[in-house]
């Protein structure tokens, strides 16, 4: 059913028809001309009979209504493309348990890499402290010593203390993360120095404590960084939460399965997000909240729009552009005799990677579509239930429950009992 919503906003139509249909189609044909130019010259020398004007304004006008026909019935099927490329129909469906296996393991890389970062985030956070107090105490040990001797100053990198400070400061000079290991070695193998020397203050040693205490907080804002990126990687790609979240589902959920591919699973985030935060399924209010968007926010309703357009010419793209590559990569081999290496090159590895360019094109566009749409639920959901007459809950608790209520009565026909508030 999202779906069939994803179509009916595909924008104005003129928008929609040149840029998500005419233009993928007009490029599709540019590049078979290309090819097949090269080849049969009966084709050109047709082109080229059309001498007098009455001619070729016939065969201008059959090409441009044949054109504008073949864009329109491109433009009528872009749902089932979209839906094609999710893995709902065709030809990744058929192959949909190798994709649920790739998709199911970058999942639980996900979640794994998160679980470690809070790991490493709490490791970090709980021995800051205690590494701080021990660097101030080992240091007013040193005072009372003999300061480091020259030969020492000078040989410091080499030292054990210096090679694991000079490894910290590489990696926080290049944004990578620092783990615990390592700052716990830093501060074990430099405490052991300022113990027993005198540390002067324009030092190359006391530069190397300024720069672990720094270490340290850096680590901890880093595994906090790292976490983030996580959670929005998963959530702008994948549907559901996390094992480790606080707000499981009590029971079973339709919320965690995944698609076929990477663009089903981004599609299916818009309705994960609003079960998972709102108890509101998108699948049965999806009409509802479209007629709000049209009617109370025109503005944030045509960025929607234009979103969707991008999706649906990246969408085209990418069939059209994997049609040439599949056409021409067997037949350049078996029925052209006179095609070169070079050209067989240029349409099989070429076209392979600008199909690739335009499922990551359109992964991306989509994603940013979802993300749009998860934005018009938090923003406008409430117009749905004004629409509908029914008075707005006081609180979120409340409010997951009416969706829940809303929606059985809407789709199953659950005998619910509402009180109606009118203007």
């Amino acid at each position: 059913m999202l779906s069939s919503f994803l179509d009916s906003i595909k924008g104005q139509f003129s928008k929609s028809y040149w840029l998500g249909s005419m233009l993928p189609l007009v490029l599709f044909l540019a590049a078979n001309s290309l090819v097949a130019t090269q080849h049969y010259r009966s084709i050109t020398d047709s082109l080229a009979k059309a001498d007098t004007l009455d001619q070729k304004a016939l065969l201008f006008s059959a090409s441009v209504l044949t054109l504008l026909g073949l864009a329109y019935l491109l433009s009528a099927i872009n749902s089932m493309l979209l839906e094609a490329l999710e893995g709902k129909i065709g030809p990744f469906r058929w192959f949909a348990g190798f994709f649920y296996e790739s998709g199911w393991r970058t999942l639980n890389e996900i979640d794994r890499k998160y679980e470690a970062a809070y790991t490493e985030r709490e490791e970090i956070s709980a021995r800051i402290g205690k590494w701080k107090r021990r660097m101030v105490v080992t240091q007013n040990i040193g005072k009372t010593k003999a300061a480091l001797s020259r030969w020492k100053r000078l040989t410091w990198h080499f030292l054990p203390a210096g090679r694991t400070i000079a490894a910290i400061r590489h990696r926080r000079r290049r944004g990578k993360p620092i783990k615990y290991s390592l700052l716990e070695s830093g501060v074990r193998k430099l405490g052991d120095v300022l113990s027993r020397n005198k540390i002067l203050t324009d030092s190359a040693i006391f530069r190397a404590q300024e720069d672990l205490l720094d270490a340290m907080q850096y680590a901890a804002d880093r595994c906090q960084f790292e976490m983030r990126q996580l959670l929005r990687r998963r959530q702008t790609s994948f549907p559901g939460v996390r094992p480790s979240a606080p707000d499981q589902p009590e029971g079973p959920s339709s919320n965690n399965i995944l698609a076929p591919t990477k663009m089903g699973n981004i599609g299916r985030t818009m309705r994960s997000y609003t079960l998972a935060r709102y108890q509101m399924d998108l699948d049965i209010f999806w009409t509802r909240l479209q007629n709000s968007l049209q009617k109370d926010a025109k503005d944030y309703y045509s960025v929607l729009q234009d979103s969707k357009v991008q999706v649906d010419c990246a969408v085209t793209l990418f069939w059209l552009s994997a049609a040439f590559t599949l056409f021409w990569t067997p037949f350049l081999i078996w029925y052209v005799k006179d095609s070169t290496t070079s050209e067989f090159l240029f349409v099989a590895i070429g076209g392979t990677l600008v199909t690739l360019g335009c499922y990551f094109l359109a992964c991306q566009s989509y994603r940013v579509f979802a993300d749009i749409m998860r934005s018009s639920v938090d923003l406008f959901r409430f117009q749905v239930l004004t629409s509908l007459h029914i008075p707005l809950p006081l609180g979120s608790e409340e409010e997951r429950t009416l969706w829940v209520r809303l929606g059985n009565a809407t789709e199953f026909g659950d005998p619910e009992q509402f009180q109606y508030k009118h203007q």
